[in-house]
């Protein structure tokens, strides 16, 4: 009987032992190390150190952009609802704690930061959810973000008041409240430059504009301190273990030029009032470099409170005001035709009002004036009189493709990359687009006077500016450098050459055929004194329900100066003015109002003495031939 009993009971005794064996391990093993990490979670707090941003600057070193610092306050919900029933006892229930905490830091908060209903809800939530049937302690809600220093006082001395006399209620604060330094974003001129600029959210992520393209330059690296606390939230002494310092971002040097942003939105702001437009937009290049001097969208927003305005203002219009340009079109296709060879400066059709195909039918403007036909007309003459018949004529007599090649390298139908926010590409139809001829002829001849295409603003800037640049196009750009605050040094960024679209003869021919339209032909209105300028107006009917509607229209003028040695290129749109309606009385006028205040604020006439002025008369004394000249 004991012979088989006893390996049995060895066995059992064997097995036993494997299994408490096999606990024990558990225990100090898997177990231990998540009990550690629980125990980590609960009693470690990690506070995060915000970067400073880096700012942003004009071309001129303004600062457009910076940091300051602000506090914020948080709190741990869980350490609040133990240090409280320790002190009010345990029978309280975690909803009137909540209540009495959350009115205790209302009280000391300034300027109402909080509502008391919202803050209860926050701390009396002390369970996220559940993991595994275990519940998830909520140990960190913000109570208030970016306040300035006199918001926070009376909380900052209750939780730095120690000593037996301490209030229970204060030690409750003290066991679950923390402030912390952040920093936060301030644009010293307000709605200056607003849609380029952006702004950022309340943990300094950008948002819109530069703000947002070039965040990961600007942000910097957050840094962090880790401490150890007690069962009440309290930092342990010699509790302290790591410290990461944050790390500041670099700025970065915009190529906007601060006096002409400023007389730009200043002609807009008038253009605004007097016209009412839904929007309007003003953009000033360089031609030589791409470099944006001014870029003004209209009506814009306060970045340093951009939460009291509605979203589309954040948009930046030039770059994403998307509409078909109508006549300031023409010398794109002017310039295709005559670099193909396709037409010269002499070949002549003939306007009569209304011109009708076998599909379709053309009418020129002057059938809306009432006034005659232009007649036999040059290509010239045809941007003179902004004629639509002429061009369709011209146009028709190129294929579709050599077109489309040109334009493509003037930038249309693509993102120009400009380092802004977002943008639109606009669309221009490919050759492969079209089935039948018909079809391709009637795009051809809408596509010279500027329908069947799509641009915005900076597309039409950029397309003048190759064209006061002997047909070189340059990529356009808002970014001129990168500036390491720490060291002072600079990267700066040289200008993007894109190759020609059009040979320099081309743009030559088209150049001085724009200086007729402002002298002689639509642009009158868009002329300065001392300078020639060479531009197109522009008048576009807005489709709506599928249709034209000739009572919206998009009205624009785009141009450059001096005309034969090009220092700025401008464009103005103004979307669905409500008084004007033609781009040569009402953009052509604002170009030239900005011109005029870009001439005078940049290359101001030099003041004579009074000295001068006398010897300048003829009755003082004469002059010779060469002091005059230098006078």
């Amino acid at each position: 009987m004991l012979t088989w009993r006893c390996p049995i009971t060895l066995l059992l005794i064997l097995l036993v032992n494997s299994g408490m064996a096999g606990w024990l391990l558990y225990l100090q093993g898997l177990q231990n190390a998540q009990a550690r990490q629980k125990a980590e979670s609960v009693w470690l707090r990690r506070i995060d150190l915000a970067p400073a941003r880096g700012k942003i600057y004009s071309r001129n070193f303004l600062l457009l952009a910076t940091c300051q610092i602000t506090y914020s306050v948080w709190a741990d919900p869980h350490a609040i609802q133990i240090a409280a029933k320790k002190f009010w006892g345990q029978r309280m229930s975690k909803d009137e704690i909540a209540r009495r905490v959350s009115h205790m830091i209302c009280n000391l908060l300034k300027d109402k930061a909080v509502s008391e209903e919202e803050l209860t809800k926050r701390l009396s939530q002390t369970i996220k959810n559940r993991s595994k049937g275990r519940p998830i302690l909520v140990r960190f809600v913000w109570i208030a973000r970016q306040l300035d220093e006199g918001a926070v006082a009376n909380l900052k001395r209750v939780l730095e008041t120690k000593g037996k006399n301490v209030p229970l209620e204060w030690r409750i604060l003290q066991a679950g409240l923390g402030i912390s330094p952040e920093m936060h974003r301030i644009y010293p001129y307000g709605r200056l430059a607003s849609a380029t600029l952006g702004f950022v959210n309340l943990d300094n992520v950008g948002c819109y504009g530069v703000e947002r393209s070039w965040d990961e330059v600007l942000k910097g690296k957050a840094g962090s301190v880790e401490l150890e606390v007690d069962a009440l939230g309290r930092p342990l002494p010699r509790g302290y273990l790591s410290h990461l310092p944050p790390q500041s971002g670099n700025s970065v040097i915009l190529t906007i030029d601060e006096q002409i942003q400023k007389v730009a939105e200043a002609v807009l702001d008038e253009a605004m009032k007097k016209f009412q437009p839904k929007s309007a937009s003003a953009i000033v290049l360089d031609p030589k470099t791409g470099d944006i001097l001014a870029l003004v969208s209209k009506p814009d927003f306060d970045p340093n409170e951009y939460y009291r305005f509605p979203p589309e203002r954040f948009l930046n219009r030039p770059l994403t005001f998307v509409y078909e340009p109508g006549s300031t079109f023409k010398p794109l296709v002017a310039a295709a035709l005559l670099d193909h060879g396709v037409i010269t400066e002499h070949t002549v059709v003939h306007c009569n009002g209304i011109w009708k195909t076998d599909t379709f039918s053309v009418r020129c403007w002057v059938v809306q004036k009432g006034t005659a036909a232009h007649g036999a007309e040059t290509i010239s003459d045809a941007l003179i009189h902004s004629c639509n018949i002429a061009m369709a004529q011209f146009a028709l007599k190129a294929s579709y493709r050599q077109i489309y090649e040109t334009l493509i390298k003037f930038g249309i139908g693509r993102k120009l990359g400009v380092g802004a926010g977002f943008e639109e590409a606009g669309w221009l139809d490919p050759p492969n687009r079209f089935l039948a001829k018909s079809a391709v002829r009637h795009h051809q001849a809408t596509l010279s006077f500027g329908q069947g295409v799509a641009v915005t603003p900076m597309h039409m800037a950029v397309a003048y500016a190759a064209l006061a640049n002997h047909g070189k196009v340059m990529k356009p750009r808002i970014v001129k450098g990168v500036k390491d605050e720490k060291t002072g040094k600079v990267h700066w960024f040289e200008p993007q050459d894109l190759g020609f679209a059009l040979s320099p003869l081309t743009a030559s021919k088209i150049c001085n055929m724009l200086v007729s339209v402002v002298e002689e032909g639509t642009g009158k209105r868009a002329k300065l004194e001392g300078v020639k300028v060479a531009g197109k107006t522009g008048t576009a009917t807005k489709v709506v329900g599928g249709r034209y509607d000739p009572t919206k229209v998009v009205v624009s003028f785009f141009g450059f100066f001096p005309a034969y040695s090009p220092k700025w290129v401008v464009g103005i749109v103004l979307d669905e003015p409500a008084y004007g309606k033609w781009g040569g009385e009402v953009a052509a006028p604002l170009f030239a109002a900005l011109g005029q205040q870009i001439l005078w604020r940049v290359q101001p006439p030099r003041p004579l003495s009074l000295t001068q002025d006398l010897t300048a008369l003829s009755f003082f004394s004469p002059v010779s031939d060469n002091r005059a000249k230098r006078l």
